[in-house]
């Protein structure tokens, strides 16, 4: 199903980046721009990095490379966040001189999208090794986890930034994310009674009662969660099959 207007969420993400410090493999790039783009933020920074394969990033980008081709590079990571008001280093990792304390991904999505605009937000992730130093995480504004297993805590480079990209759309689309709207129990109960109405018409609750079978439908209906287009079709069905039988009674009667 297509989504609302998209044109404020798009206003809004254009003050989103994405920063990757020291990033080594190509691959991760190209697969952080498709991470990037699929969430509909645009704005890569690439701080301290190497110069990559571009074949690499291509094939691992799909069709986000243009992401790539626009991406900003800076020497450092402190070059790198001198134009932005607010920057969130993304860690796992504790310790006396880091942040004293970190947002989870998904609160720090809200403090993003509550925050007025500004001169923009920068999402730092680290090397794919070491992720981010402590210096690192000392530039910037806020520190931010993921949630993730005691057991395998650390995640790929491009796996975090589309999960963080992900918080970010879901804040800023809020109940608008496209989703069908399941119609309500009075929808449901009308069109379960023109059901009843064509079942009984062609004699079947000569057989079962027909509040058994109105509830039974009803209940069904409602844990589905059928959208107004496939109630409509639900119906149509015992509709359909109601006048078929009737055509051919009618048939044997006549003949």
């Amino acid at each position: 199903m297509a989504e609302p207007d998209q044109s404020g969420i798009a206003d809004r993400f254009s003050e989103y980046a994405v920063v990757l410090c020291r990033a080594e493999e190509g691959g991760n790039v190209g697969s952080a721009c498709r991470a990037l783009k699929t969430m509909g933020l645009s704005r890569l920074v690439l701080a301290g990095c190497p110069h990559y394969d571009e074949d690499r990033v291509r094939m691992l980008s799909v069709h986000a490379f243009d992401v790539f081709e626009a991406a900003e590079r800076f020497p450092s990571l402190e070059s790198a966040l001198a134009g932005f008001s607010l920057s969130a280093g993304f860690t796992r990792r504790r310790g006396e001189r880091r942040k004293a304390f970190s947002l989870s991904v998904r609160d720090f999505a809200a403090l993003a999208q509550g925050r007025p605009k500004g001169n923009g937000v920068a999402l730092v992730f680290g090397n794919e090794r070491t992720g981010l130093t402590e210096a690192e995480i000392g530039l910037c504004s806020l520190a931010v986890h993921i949630p993730s297993s005691d057991a395998f805590p650390s995640l790929n480079l491009a796996q975090a930034v589309q999960i963080a990209c992900y918080e970010l759309r879901c804040q800023a689309l809020g109940e608008r994310d496209g989703s069908a709207t399941p119609v309500s129990r009075a929808e449901i109960g009308e069109s379960v009674a023109r059901i009843a109405e064509h079942l009984r018409g062609i004699g079947f609750f000569k057989i079962t009662r027909d509040r058994d079978l109105a509830a039974f439908l009803r209940d069904t209906a409602e844990r589905a969660a059928y959208t107004p287009s496939e109630l409509r079709y639900f119906e149509s069905v015992f509709r359909k099959a109601a006048g078929m039988i009737r055509g051919k009674a009618g048939d044997r009667e006549s003949g």
